[in-house]
This record gives C-alpha cells, structure tokens and sequence, in this order.
C-alpha cells in the first residue's frame, strides 16, 4: 500500500500535468482570441519564444510585441494542440504537443499549418508557466479563400 508522501507525490504530478495541458490551450485561446492578458499568463517574464526556425523572441515585452504584429497580419486564427506527451520532474517540466493551426490572413485566404510544438515548464511559488515554447513546422500550405 502506497505511503501518503507517495500519494501525495503522485496527485501532485497528475495536477501538474493537467496544469501543463491548460497552459498550452490558454496560449492557444488567448492568441486566437487576440486576448494579450491571457496569452501573456502562460509565460515566465524570460521566456523563450520560437515560433519559426530562426526567429527568437525572449521575455514578455518581445513575446508580446510579436503576437500583436502576427494579429496585425492575420484576419482570425484558430490552434489545437493534441497528444500532449508531458514528463514533470520536480518543478520543473517539459512536453511535446502535435499542433494543428488555421489562419485566415487578411486577403482572405487561409494558411493550414501542422507541427509541435516543444516546450519547457518551471514551477514558481506553485503556480506552472511556460519557459519556453519552440514551435517545428511539418507542413504548411495555402487554402483557397474563404466562402463567406
């Protein structure tokens, strides 16, 4: 039979785990939904954020920078992150997450991308965030416009 400091350490995990499950869909929400507030919650004030092979933005003010530029370019957005493969060892934790997006730029057409992303988590004062989020495109291709 499992000791209490067991079944502790093991309903901490769990926990954390789905803790790192809501920060990766927040990060999807709050971009998609263009809420700066949000988006920003996931992040540690000196993350890392790759979102495309050779383009790095560190710390919360660049991170934000960023998304406000891309909702410029982009018309709506929508992200879903699957088969979230997450290991947590003490506080700290990293994760792996299939990544489908759709983007609807603002001439009306709409981007399909498919990838990972690849993330590491810290855990300050109890509360989970993103350290970094490395984003690796599989694929990527134009759709015809919209129909609306």
């Amino acid at each position: 039979m499992p000791t209490i400091e067991e079944l502790a350490a093991r309903l901490d995990r769990v926990e954390s785990i789905q803790a790192l499950h809501r920060l990766s869909a927040d990060y999807c929400r709050g971009a998609d939904r263009r809420d700066l507030d949000l988006f920003l919650s996931v992040w540690t004030p000196t993350a890392v954020w790759a979102p495309r092979e050779n383009v790095v933005y560190t710390g919360t003010d660049e991170i934000a920078e960023a998304i406000e530029r891309q909702w410029r370019a982009v018309k709506r957005a929508f992200h879903w992150t699957s088969n979230g493969a997450i290991d947590v060892d003490g506080n700290a934790a990293t994760a792996r997450f299939d990544v489908d997006a759709e983007l609807e730029l603002l001439d009306g057409s709409w981007i399909a991308v498919a990838g990972e992303y690849q993330d590491a988590f810290v855990r300050v004062k109890g509360k989970w965030q993103m350290s970094q989020r490395l984003v690796l495109i599989h694929s990527q291709f134009t759709l015809a416009r919209s129909i609306s």
